[in-house]
C-alpha cells in the first residue's frame, strides 16, 4: 500500500506524515501545488530526523500522478463515505488517498473511486479529524489487518 496526500495545506501535518511514513515503511506520494516549502520549519520539527528515512514522492500534477500510479485498488477517504474503514479490506489497497485538510478531495476524484471510499466514523457535532490522525489510524487498521494475514 502507499499513502496519497492531495494538495495539503498544513507543513506541520505533512511532517508529522513524513514521519508516520518512515516509521511504518509505507511510501507516500504528494501531489499537487503546495503553499509551503519542505524547508519549512513546521514540516522538519514534525517530521524530526526521518525525512531521510521515508519514501516520499512529490508531483506537480493530479492527472500524470493519476495516469502514472492509479490503475486499480485505489480507496478513497471522505467523511461523506458510507463505507467504515475497518469494515473494508484494506490489505487489497495499492493507494489510499487522502485529501485538503480544509475540502477533502475533490468531487471528480470522489466519484472516480466511488466504489473504495472509506471513513472514520466521527461523534456527529464533530466537523472533521485531523489529517495527520486520520492517517495514522487508516494506515495501522491496514498493518493490522496485513497482520492478520501472517
Amino acid at each position: 500500500m502507499e499513502i496519497v496526500l492531495y494538495k495539503p495545506e498544513i507543513a506541520g501535518n505533512v511532517g508529522a506524515i513524513i514521519r508516520l511514513a518512515a516509521n511504518s515503511a509505507i511510501p507516500l506520494h504528494i501531489v499537487g501545488e503546495l503553499n509551503f516549502s519542505f524547508e519549512d520549519k513546521k514540516v522538519k520539527r514534525a517530521g524530526l530526523d526521518y525525512h531521510d528515512l521515508a519514501n516520499v514522492s512529490y508531483h506537480n500534477e493530479w492527472n500524470e500522478f493519476s495516469n502514472n500510479y492509479l490503475y486499480d485498488n485505489v480507496f478513497v477517504t471522505s467523511s461523506m463515505s458510507n463505507n467504515i474503514y475497518w469494515e473494508k479490506d484494506l490489505t487489497k489497497a495499492k493507494f489510499i488517498i487522502f485529501g485538503s485538510e480544509s475540502i477533502g478531495l475533490p468531487k471528480n476524484i470522489l466519484t472516480e473511486y466511488k466504489d473504495n471510499n472509506i471513513k472514520i466514523p466521527k461523534d456527529s457535532n464533530s466537523r472533521s479529524i485531523n489529517l495527520d490522525n486520520a492517517l495514522s489510524i487508516i494506515t495501522y487498521e491496514y498493518l493490522r489487518q496485513i497482520s492478520k494475514q501472517s
